[in-house]
């Protein structure tokens, strides 16, 4: 091969644009914060909209990643981040169970599970009297049916009951095939589907436990750099208040403690181990910032937004 010959290959090498890095992101249809069938003509299948893809989109689109984002039914989008068919899915409820496999953006917005009961259900209350038996029911598996689990673990009397649809749930309460038993649900949720649904035989009771929602990357698929890189743009656009602003287009707010994240100092990240913090839950002062003081690696756990464990 002559000299000329070389030279021409390797400048068409240099010149070749190099692939993305890509992230491939799912989220589940019909969730909180899912606006994907919101305006859309009858017929016309649904694309993803809403606050958590603007934020996603935006902030790939400030690192430079390709970020393809699937709209699929929920249960199948926790399946896939499980079998290594996606990098990440939200929005999710940060757990400590899942943090062995998954790492946690922090908590973009704060909300709560509310507890709804058919109107002849005269309970006004989640706790069971002693040795009085109480039937709860709830989206499963999900982060929801783990926190419902966390806060029930010490009432022996509390059964847990799961279901694949939340409108299905919905429907069983308003028809009363749940006795006195509760459903457990996010109230963006349940109030979409009584509206959207007539379900005029359903009341709401009051809160059952404070969450927060935030994005989930697996811990396999992702590397630590993709992931430092993800939230270092996230950091920059909540700083700039991008992302506030894209939460206030869906009349969202979003969560403060994720404003105090944007503008703490590295440095100010206090020292030590996740063996330093008892379950790896790092410093209260943080509030609802899921790394909790920690390291993006320690486990993070359930919480009320705003207040220490």
């Amino acid at each position: 091969m002559s000299i000329r010959v070389f030279l021409m290959i390797w400048t068409l090498l240099l010149s070749w644009p190099a692939k993305a890095m890509e992230l491939r992101f799912v989220t589940g249809e019909f969730l909180s914060f899912d606006f994907s069938s919101r305006d859309m003509p009858s017929g016309t299948a649904p694309v993803p909209r809403g606050p958590f893809v603007e934020t996603v989109q935006a902030v790939c689109a400030y690192i430079r990643y390709d970020c393809p984002i699937g709209l699929v039914p929920w249960r199948r989008s926790l399946a896939m981040l499980e079998q290594g068919q996606t990098d990440a899915v939200f929005a999710i409820i940060p757990i400590y169970e899942r943090a062995i496999e998954l790492r946690f953006s922090p908590v973009l917005i704060d909300s709560s599970l509310n507890l709804y009961a058919h109107r002849s259900n005269p309970l006004q209350g989640w706790r069971p009297e002693s040795g009085e038996r109480r039937d709860f029911y709830t989206l499963g598996p999900s982060g929801t049916a783990n926190v419902v689990r966390q806060r029930l673990q010490d009432f022996p009397s509390a059964n847990i009951h799961l279901e694949s649809d939340n409108l299905r749930l919905m429907r069983k309460l308003n028809a009363g095939r749940f006795g006195n038993g509760m459903v457990i649900m996010n109230p963006v949720i349940a109030r979409r589907l009584i509206e959207q649904h007539g379900l005029s035989n359903v009341r709401e009771v009051g809160l059952f436990k404070k969450v927060g929602y935030a994005i989930a990357f697996s811990r396999e698929q992702v590397s630590p750099q993709e992931f430092e890189a993800f939230e270092q743009g996230l950091k920059a656009l909540i700083a700039d208040g991008t992302i506030a602003a894209i939460f206030q287009r869906y009349q969202l707010e979003l969560a403060p403690s994720a404003r105090q994240w944007a503008f703490r100092k590295r440095s100010a990240t206090p020292q030590g181990t996740c063996r330093d913090a008892p379950h790896g839950r790092g410093s209260e002062k943080d509030g609802s910032d899921v790394h909790r003081g920690t390291s993006a690696d320690c486990p993070v756990m359930a919480f009320e937004p705003g207040q220490g464990l």
